[in-house]
């Protein structure tokens, strides 16, 4: 800036009082006009007299910033100096604050490829304050890659930290299923079952290579016609993981077999007389009860659409495993507090998480449809 080592550098001009700042800027045009900054022929008219004066007055502004020119514009009344200094401090502010900020962050673990944290939980601990946002962590095969961290969500009593694996909310017209699902435009935006008998459908979500021992998630459904949650395992025990068990979605890891994180079961209804077409915590049947299978244990949600006995139809009235909806009969909508579920896993992992909807009869009969999927790892 112009007026350095006048006014002590640019940190002392910025602390000068209007009145102050005017008698710096008459100072300079006064040394201006008594020294060789006046052209040789001086002694000219009246007129042309102004008119340097004028060019001097302007010479005196610029030599104090450049920066402020624009704003006073050879001003001197002082309410007018005072807002242009006002307007320019608050400006260097917020540009000194914004690049401190931003050197800030790409000093953190993940900030930059170079220095990527080892996870998201990772970069929380070390600065709770981290916002969400896209981050750099350090893959098992050494690889730094991006990935979005939440630091706000709250899941299993655990809050921030958590990396985001899925993302899927259908009602966003911009939105397209995972590869492996049908795409279902009426009655409502939804992904399905991308066959017409019976079997699974599956969908893979990385995670990149990043170690986890935790996932957070929620899934939301639509019932279609009649299916009947753990009815495929109560009739047949020897049903595995890697089998169709459920009318349903099956949230596992691994290969050969597969391992368990979640189950999100879709019953029949509320009121039928078969109760191993109902979900458990709706069935008040003492006999011939839905049997859960020993690797989904109590992990699971179960939900359905229809509160009365149920029709051949879409039920868009009531949403699967969203925690709302439940009759006077119905503990489905406590159990295991959906729609947000936690799992602690056994031990760490780095496989991808599938996600498999699942139906015993064609999809003439029953149907798994999907709107919302939001999964996260720790």
């Amino acid at each position: 800036l112009g007026s350095a080592q006048e006014c002590g550098g640019f940190l002392g001009f910025m602390a000068l009082t209007p009145d102050q700042l005017k008698k710096e800027i008459r100072s300079q045009m006064t040394n201006l006009l008594n020294h060789d900054s006046l052209p040789e022929n001086g002694s000219e008219g009246e007129g042309d007299l102004h008119a340097i004066t004028n060019a001097a007055i302007e010479k005196a502004v610029v030599n104090i910033s450049d920066k402020i020119v624009d704003k006073v514009n050879s001003a001197l009344i002082s309410s007018e100096i005072s807002m242009a200094v006002a307007n320019l401090s608050d400006v260097v502010d917020r540009l000194v604050s914004s690049t401190l900020s931003q050197l800030h962050q790409l000093q953190l673990p993940g900030g930059t490829p170079s220095h990527p944290a080892t996870s998201c939980r990772e970069i929380k601990d070390l600065h709770p304050s981290s916002p969400s946002g896209h981050y750099w962590i350090r893959s098992s095969n050494g690889f730094s890659v991006q990935v979005y961290c939440d630091m706000t969500r709250s899941c299993g009593g655990i809050t921030g930290g958590w990396m985001q694996v899925a993302n899927i909310d259908m009602s966003n017209h911009a939105e397209t299923c995972p590869a492996g699902l049908r795409m279902l435009t009426s009655p409502k935006r939804l992904c399905g079952i991308n066959s017409d008998g019976p079997g699974c459908s599956s969908a893979v979500f990385s995670v990149q290579g990043i170690e986890y021992s935790r996932v957070c998630g929620k899934i939301i459904g639509y019932q279609q016609k009649s299916p009947d949650a753990f009815s495929p395992y109560t009739g047949n025990h020897r049903l595995t993981i890697d089998d169709v068990y459920v009318d349903g979605v099956s949230l596992t890891y691994g290969r050969n077999p597969r391992k368990h994180i979640w189950t999100f079961a879709a019953a029949l209804d509320e009121v039928s007389t078969i109760p191993r077409n109902v979900c458990p915590c709706t069935n008040i049947h003492d006999s011939d009860a839905a049997v859960i299978p020993p690797y989904v244990g109590r992990d699971y949600f179960c939900d359905t659409g229809s509160e009365h006995r149920f029709q051949y139809k879409f039920y868009p009235d009531d949403p699967l495993w969203d925690g709302q909806g439940c009759g006077p009969l119905n503990t489905c909508c406590t159990f295991n507090t959906p729609p947000w579920f936690m799992k602690q896993l056994p031990s760490s992992t780095t496989d991808n998480i599938e996600m498999r909807l699942c139906s015993d009869e064609n999809r003439n009969n029953e149907d798994i449809l999907v709107e919302t999927i939001k999964l996260y790892i720790q």
